[in-house]
């Protein structure tokens, strides 16, 4: 029998090709993960996070989305380990509801104070993004602030107060995780399809080649898979959403939705079809389901007519989706036009 959290092989509907670029809070809340990650001796390992979703009840997992699994599988990991204390976070969550409901009231003042003549050249508490942003949800009418923003906040918290993160490092923790992305995965191909013995390397050791390249990869272990004119590669998670995300950034929201993480592993010809990448029947495709500690990474085929290609050029033909399998590196004619 598998857990309520493992999705594979389930009927489930299309994918739905959906796009989500992360909020600040959430982006806060991968680089917390990852700052108590590189301390020496870690606060936190990255993959602990995996247990702790894989933990929740499982009519708690239903309800949450994506973010909101992550930050209470974070609090319950850092509580049951002696890091944080649960009191104390429900008291600083206390603290932080009754800050920001002020702030909602002088949001809600604000355009009638400005009506009055009051330019707001003046100093506040709170910095003008902050205030816009309540300004717009006074007006919506839409609820304060997720209850689950306001616990990775308490974390944060907690952590700087003990010592174990510092605000600076939490700044260079977003920029880092920023950084990510499709980008950093093309550089990787790149390298590889002019480097044999780089190649030869990564395939080996995924991280341990990144490396010899100055690209640290957070993840316990990284295994890269090749496609070749036999094999096509399709990388899941139908546990949860384990992905390369040191090195391609945040996931897409299809990569975690019930739908791909279900049916990659039931009909993956379907769902690439889906995909726009119809694969023929003599192509035998593997399906890679990524683990707590172990996560896989395609390196896409070399187009036809790149041979004299530089680095950067072949950069430009790797994009996100051909690093995870639902597609191919991009035509060189079609890219260059």
């Amino acid at each position: 029998m598998t857990g309520h959290h493992d999705v594979g092989g389930h009927p489930a509907g299309p994918v739905e090709r959906l796009e989500a670029v992360p909020s600040h809070w959430q982006k806060r809340l991968e680089a917390m993960r990852d700052c108590l990650a590189r301390r020496t001796p870690a606060v936190m390992h990255v993959d602990e996070m995996r247990r702790g979703i894989e933990e929740l009840d499982s009519a708690l997992y239903a309800e949450l989305d994506f973010y909101q699994r992550k930050t209470l599988a974070i609090r319950n990991v850092l509580v049951e380990r002696g890091v944080l204390e649960a009191a104390e976070l429900e008291a600083a969550i206390d603290w932080l509801r009754r800050e920001r409901e002020k702030d909602r009231v002088v949001a809600r003042e604000l355009p009638e104070h400005r009506a009055q003549g009051h330019d707001h050249d003046h100093d506040h508490d709170h910095d003008s993004r902050d205030a816009d942003d309540l300004r717009g949800d006074a007006v919506s009418g839409t609820a304060a602030v997720d209850a689950y923003e306001l616990l990775s906040e308490a974390m944060i918290q907690g952590l700087v107060a003990r010592g174990l993160l510092v605000p600076g490092e939490l700044r260079a923790g977003v920029e880092r995780a920023e950084t990510a992305g499709p980008a950093l995965g093309a550089r990787i191909v790149a390298r590889a399809w002019i480097d044999g013995q780089f190649k030869a390397a990564l395939l080996a050791d995924g991280r341990a080649a990144m490396a010899l390249i100055g690209i640290e990869a957070l993840e316990a272990q990284i295994i890269v898979v090749e496609n070749t004119p036999q094999v096509h590669n399709l990388v899941v998670c139908t546990l949860c959403s384990c992905y390369p995300r040191s090195i391609l950034g945040s996931a897409p929201a299809w990569y975690v939705g019930k739908q791909y993480r279900a049916r990659a592993v039931r009909e993956p010809r379907r769902v690439l079809e889906e995909f726009g990448l119809v694969l023929d029947q003599a192509v035998q495709l593997r399906v890679h389901d990524s683990t707590a500690n172990m996560r896989y990474l395609v390196l896409p085929q070399r187009p036809d007519g790149t041979r004299d290609w530089p680095a950067g050029r072949l950069e430009a033909l790797v994009t996100r989706d051909s690093l995870i399998g639902v597609a191919r590196a991009l035509d060189p004619g079609v890219q260059a036009s």
